[in-house]
């Protein structure tokens, strides 16, 4: 019987004995799709900033649509967008009607699922990503219902049931198919421990085979609604067997894989006893920093070697900074071989976050914020 892998810890609070599983076939597949292009309209528009100058085949970047009389952290997110058109209003003498074409933000779909009630609509973002672009009465193709590719099935290869999954698979095989739904998210296992990859399964048990030594092969229908990247496997499976074993083990993985490889890191950090504080040194290995991803990977393994972890993205490094992940402002950070983060770290726009590209400058920023010396050499 291969080795479990897999650990899959259910909602139940009360279960202490977690399934585990050799595989989980179906856990990897993609890389996944892009935001499809939609067509937008800003009905009524008072406009502002760079919006009251935009032209037809003006790019305007990123605009947060802000319900006016609800919080506007729940306002859906559309990137990438550029003018087709700028008519005056149907609704109102003196306003104008935008049309645009963009994309709904990937982790925005839930926002956009629902229409707020009346009152009008605020409208920040734009170029410089906080500008106020004006006010408009009403909205066209944001707040809807979007097709969803539905979940995937998997299988439980191997599985040893615990508690929660044990009562679903009986439900089944007693014909209680409404009882035989299970809940759980999925969990590597290995050598340094249970890390969370953020999957999570919510299907029904449709099968339970007998696989020997009282396991179970199980398979659970439309259990899994975002599957891990297909490439991402490998990393994980490299965690499995110990982790890396000597750095820049990442570097020839694609932005993707590179991302995945953070998450891999940041699921498996388990920093112990205090940081390193004020007088600290950390060299890092700029040869592979061709993107913002690479940068990330770098510096997880600047502070804390090896398939370590110092954030996946500028809040996460933010939050690393502070504190409680290796190292303590302030300290020195020997950015060696800067020159490749100086020719791909430029700015522009980066299609793969939705966001404004990350520069070398705007990290050394935030690292000084942070009282941290950085040396580029």
């Amino acid at each position: 019987m291969a080795e479990a892998r897999w650990r899959l810890l259910s909602r139940d609070e009360e279960e202490s004995e977690p399934a585990a599983c050799a595989a989980v076939d179906g856990l990897f597949a993609g890389p996944p799709p892009a935001p499809p292009l939609e067509r937008y309209t800003l009905l009524g528009v008072v406009p502002a900033g760079p919006l009251a100058s935009a032209a037809p085949g003006a790019w305007l970047g990123n605009v947060y649509v802000e319900d006016a009389t609800e919080d506007p952290t729940n306002a859906p997110l559309l990137v990438d967008l550029t003018v087709l058109a700028v008519l005056p209003s149907t609704l109102a003498p003196g306003l104008l009607d935008v049309d645009l074409q963009g994309r709904l933000h990937p982790d925005d779909r839930a926002v956009a699922d629902r229409r707020p009630g009346p009152g009008g609509f605020r409208l920040t973002g734009g170029v410089a990503a906080e500008a106020r672009l004006g006010r408009c009465i009403d909205v066209g193709g944001v707040f809807r219902e979007r097709p969803a590719a539905p979940p995937a099935d998997v299988v439980l290869r191997g599985c040893r049931p615990g508690p929660a999954l044990a009562t679903a698979v009986r439900a089944h095989a007693e014909g209680r198919f409404r009882d035989a739904g299970f809940q759980a998210g999925v969990y590597s296992d290995g050598p340094r421990g249970l890390a969370d990859t953020r999957a999570r399964l919510d299907g029904r048990v449709a099968r339970a085979e007998p696989a020997g030594a009282g396991r179970f092969d199980i398979t659970l229908v439309d259990a899994l609604a975002e599957p891990l990247h297909a490439g991402a496997e490998a990393i994980w499976q490299r965690w499995q067997s110990g982790g890396p074993a000597g750095p820049n083990e990442w570097a020839g993985l694609d932005r993707d894989l590179r991302d995945a490889w953070c998450l891999a890191a940041m699921g498996h950090h388990a920093h112990r006893g205090p940081d390193r504080g004020p007088g600290t040194t950390v060299h890092l290995d700029g040869r592979h920093v061709t993107d913002v991803e690479g940068f990330y990977c770098a510096a997880g393994e600047a502070v804390n070697g090896p398939g370590g972890y110092f954030g996946a993205n500028l809040d996460a490094l933010d939050d690393c900074l502070s504190g409680g992940f290796g190292v303590a402002a302030p300290f020195r950070l020997v950015w060696r071989d800067a020159d490749v983060a100086r020719a791909h770290l430029t700015p522009g726009y980066d299609r793969r976050r939705w966001a404004d590209g990350v520069t070398l400058d705007g990290l050394v920023q935030l690292f000084a914020e942070h009282e941290v010396a950085v040396e580029l050499r």
